[in-house]
């Protein structure tokens, strides 16, 4: 079978061609869920480095794992609790070690906004805005909000990645967004 027909194929088959040693059924799976994983990790360690050794440990993890998945979830749902696991694990590892480089010289987007139109470089501002105010919540806020909002998810679906009740994962939004508004509520005008 060729790559091409192996991306027709649904979900569960492809995790069952891939549990039986199928590394283009893996790759499949690998091509459908790369970006949702990544962003989950950006979104939750701050960091594209961090987001790419991320990315990596947790398909390494899900490739060994596969041969214990019991489909009682959804296979993205298990991915999402593995990724999870794995950002809070570097979390933890890197707490206090690390000073973002853009931090100290400014990020490329600064340094481009100079030569950007007024209205494009203030949404620019906008967004970045917002975004360190996603980032500087608890990291159990930030994976709320970011599968929310930037995964579409629902409180259901984010429920059965975290392992807790649809209420717990209401809860948790509620405080993520006030925590946001109020960080944002000096800028209301501005924003």
């Amino acid at each position: 079978m060729t790559n091409e027909q192996k991306s027709e194929l649904s979900e569960q088959e492809l995790v069952h061609e891939a549990s039986s040693g199928d590394r283009a059924a893996f790759k499949a799976l690998y091509e459908r869920n790369r970006d949702r994983i990544y962003n989950l990790a950006f979104y939750m360690l701050g960091d594209s480095v961090w987001a790419e050794d991320a990315l990596q440990a947790v398909f390494l993890k899900a490739y060994r794992g596969l041969a214990g998945f019991r489909f009682e979830a959804e296979f993205s749902t298990w991915l999402f609790r593995i990724a999870l696991n794995e950002c809070q694990n570097q979390l933890r590892r890197r707490r206090g070690n690390f000073v973002p480089i853009e931090s100290v010289l400014g990020s490329d987007e600064d340094v481009e906004s100079a030569n950007l139109p007024d209205s494009e470089y203030l949404e620019r501002q906008r967004a970045e805005i917002i975004r360190r105010a996603v980032m500087d919540l608890t990291p159990k806020f930030r994976a709320v909000v970011m599968m929310k909002y930037f995964e579409g998810l629902s409180y259901s679906e984010i429920a059965a990645i975290l392992g807790c009740s649809p209420g717990t994962v209401a809860s948790r939004m509620n405080r993520a967004l006030l925590k946001i508004e109020e960080r944002l509520r000096p800028l209301k005008g501005i924003l």
